[in-house]
């Protein structure tokens, strides 16, 4: 009687270890396919951080070569300004009377 005392207390403890063993596999297929989902996640989110890095240097790279275009056209634009500035003093001085002449 003590032998199938042991042998049922130790059938029991398989049963229940059996269980045990069912329900945590079950929890770790269920961690695998969210560890494979949350991967798919963090891939995505890499690549749109890349794209953003990108993004932010080209802007930068693009904003650099404006401003230095611009500094060039500011620049060309001055010497414009200067000449013209030049042209205008010339053209007064030589509408003005000169000493020495007779208006009628």
């Amino acid at each position: 009687m003590t032998s199938s005392l042991a042998n049922a207390i130790l059938f029991l403890a398989l049963v229940t270890t059996s269980v045990m063993v069912a329900v945590m596999y079950r929890k770790l297929k269920k961690l695998d396919r969210y560890h494979a989902e949350y991967q798919q996640i963090f891939d995505k989110t890499g690549t749109a951080l890349l794209a953003a890095q990108n993004a932010v240097t080209n802007f930068g790279t693009e904003g650099k070569e404006t401003l230095v275009l611009l500094s060039q056209r500011i620049e060309e634009a001055q010497a414009v300004s200067e000449r013209l500035e030049t042209l205008i003093r010339e053209a007064r001085q030589q509408s003005q009377p000169r000493p020495g002449t007779i208006h009628s």
